[in-house]
């Protein structure tokens, strides 16, 4: 369900490194980022052959090997009590819990 205002918090600590400061590192990813991300990327190329955020992924993915990254893969866990009510409501209203950077 994501911490709200997290990307607005970290902004001041943000870096962008060329890919190759990584090697040889253990790289954290989220998936549920990278799969919003790259199914967005589907929606607007849906011309195009079906499931191309797998595509995506595999570049993605063939990029970190390519410079001997260990990848880690965290994705979300079960939903805690406290927060239950609040998915199930977005759930059924059919609203996404989306990610704004």
């Amino acid at each position: 369900m994501g911490v709200k205002n997290l990307w607005d918090i970290l902004e001041s600590c943000k870096k962008t490194l060329p890919l190759h400061h990584l090697q040889n590192k253990r790289v954290c990813i989220d998936l549920s980022c990278w799969m919003v991300q790259l199914q967005n990327v589907s929606k607007s190329h849906s011309c195009m052959k079906e499931k191309v955020y797998l595509r995506g992924l595999f570049h993605r993915l063939r990029a970190f090997i390519a410079v001997n990254c260990t990848i880690v893969f965290v994705t979300d866990g079960s939903i805690p009590a406290i927060k239950l009510s609040t998915y199930r409501r977005r759930l059924n209203s059919g609203s996404e819990a989306g990610y704004s950077r």
